[in-house]
């Protein structure tokens, strides 16, 4: 009799392989969704989308028919993903490649065992196919939020010297659209040039600059990008505005002094265990032989 333990690995495989399968070969297109992808009236959001590439990569192939079967049960960090512009389809296929080679990988190498004559119990492989499945599932997670996190903190650094360079121009009596607007065209980073592409889609759309910038804040789930917005929506004189804009941008940098302190104190208490170990193993190489010549003596 088979254990159950080593059943659960195989089933699970063969299912990552057959959905893997089905999401590779071509599907026929669905004539109504196509129409209603072309109708201008469900374009509602003035944000700008990646287009897709002409050449599927097979974990966008998978993640795609993944999200066409069971779209409405996964959970996917969505926010994150639009942050680093990773298609939530290229991140499911990723992570759904991955568990099948965790949980394949010791499988094929209890066959090669069992070739050569020296096989595993079936316990060993089947638990560690269901743990390095679990881990090489979660792993694309934990790096798109690593990954995220760090790129929220450089918007940060940007959006406080934004919110300077705003106020400078409002109080220039520039409008508040020519001030959101004109300022972002000076900066050259990733996110300067992703608010221009905002932009000017909202340009074309006839929505408002700060409408946009709020939209964009909030799809990414960067509040320093909605604060700015809300206070030129209620724009009134200069001097108000950027008074309001000068405190935002000071209560923003005091936040990323005190995060850079924390992770510099974080920093050094991460280092507190193998200084004091080296310590210790310095010491040892100096009291052995002294201990020794002592004893000898």
């Amino acid at each position: 009799m088979i254990p159950i333990n080593a059943v659960l690995p195989a089933a699970a495989a063969g299912l990552l392989i057959g959905l893997a399968i089905r999401a590779a070969l071509p599907t026929k297109p669905d004539l109504a969704s196509a129409l209603d992808r072309l109708d201008a009236r469900h374009f509602t959001s003035p944000l700008p989308v990646a287009a897709p590439p002409g050449a599927r990569s097979l974990p966008e192939k998978v993640g795609a028919r993944l999200l066409e079967e069971f779209g409405v049960r996964i959970r996917l960090p969505q926010r994150d993903l639009n942050l680093l512009r990773i298609s939530p389809a290229e991140h499911l296929g990723k992570r759904v490649l991955f568990a099948l080679y965790g949980l394949l990988a010791p499988q094929l190498l209890q066959a090669l065992l069992a070739l050569a004559g020296t096989p595993f119990p079936f316990v060993i492989p089947a638990g560690a196919s269901l743990m390095l499945g679990a881990l090489f599932w979660l792993s694309p997670g934990r790096d798109v939020t690593r990954d995220a996190a760090a790129a929220r903190r450089v918007v940060r650094h940007a959006a406080a010297s934004y919110l300077e360079r705003v106020a400078l121009a409002r109080v220039a009596n520039s409008g508040a659209a020519q001030a959101l607007t004109k300022t972002a065209e000076v900066g050259d980073g990733w996110i300067f040039q992703r608010m221009r592409t905002v932009f000017d889609h909202a340009e074309l759309a006839g929505i408002t600059p700060w409408d946009a910038l709020k939209q964009l804040g909030e799809e990414l789930d960067i509040p320093e990008l909605t604060r700015p917005a809300d206070t030129l929506a209620l724009a009134g004189d200069g001097a108000a505005v950027y008074t309001t804009l000068q405190a935002q941008a000071r209560q923003l940098r005091i936040a990323l002094l005190a995060d850079a302190k924390a992770q510099a104190n974080e920093a050094s208490a991460a280092m507190v265990l193998p200084v004091t170990f080296g310590v210790i193993l310095m010491l040892a190489f100096v009291m052995i032989p002294i201990v020794n010549t002592i004893l000898a003596s």
